[in-house]
């Protein structure tokens, strides 16, 4: 290709970036608005407090008890409860996973809570692994038995017990993992669905202002707005990308 052909295509890919830009700066504006907003409205509506106790206590299910336990392990009983539930998922979850550490270490002083985090713990042996290490866990502070066959047999006990307590630890944490997958997830999709409408929303307004009242349809504001909304939480990358074009330019 001669100099001249790359030369005029050079100037029409530039006209079309710069076309691109102009619509991508007006979506990434959008996006932009609409995400604070969105932030300004998670804030005064509390959503995270309202979405992080209704996951958690789908996840505890309806008895009374393993809520009760849970509260008062991670947030110090019900009182606590807003402040448990009103902060990002990571610490949320920090203070879940302390709560199941003094479950399993303490089986019999919590037991619902210590029964809803072990159940359907496996059987090694001729007993379950949950109920093994409960029964056990409160002879950790008895003295060991002189030599003999007591001896022997506390020792056995003890290996087997604290090794079902291992297999315990490996399968509420994995438990404890899916649902922080389950609850970043939904947070992440709920967040995206709302900063689509919104902007989609936004830019429906927005458009008659733009162009005039009247001069645009409602059925060409509706798809533009739709296709507006989709891809503003995004434009701000393609901002960046032609501009570095330009600068390259």
């Amino acid at each position: 290709m001669d100099g001249p052909a790359l030369a005029a295509l050079a100037k029409a890919l530039e006209g079309f970036a710069g076309r691109i830009l102009d619509y991508a700066l007006v979506l990434a504006a959008i996006g932009t608005v609409t995400m604070a907003l969105l932030e300004l409205l998670k804030a005064v509506g509390r959503a995270r407090y309202v979405f992080n106790r209704r996951m958690v206590e789908r996840w505890l299910g309806a008895d009374p008890a393993v809520r009760r336990e849970f509260l008062d392990l991670a947030a110090g009983g019900a009182a606590g409860a807003q402040a448990l539930y009103d902060q990002p998922g990571e610490k949320l979850l920090g203070q879940m996973q302390a709560a199941v550490n003094v479950a399993l270490d303490f089986p019999g002083v919590f037991p619902a809570y210590y029964g809803f985090l072990t159940a359907g713990a496996p059987t090694v042996g001729a007993e379950a692994d949950d109920q093994r290490w409960k029964r056990f866990a409160p002879r950790i502070v008895e003295p060991v038995p002189p030599e003999g066959a007591s001896r022997e047999q506390f020792e056995a006990d003890s290996r087997q017990s604290s090794q079902a307590r291992a297999r315990l630890g490996h399968l509420v944490t994995r438990r404890l993992d899916v649902f922080q997958t389950r609850l970043e997830y939904t947070w992440a999709r709920l967040n995206q669905a709302v900063a689509v409408v919104g902007g989609g929303l936004l830019l429906y307004y927005l458009l008659p202002v733009a162009g005039g009242a009247g001069e645009v349809p409602w059925t060409t504001r509706l798809a533009l707005a739709v296709v507006g909304g989709l891809v503003a939480p995004f434009a701000k990358d393609v901002v960046n990308a032609l501009t570095c074009l330009r600068v390259r330019r």
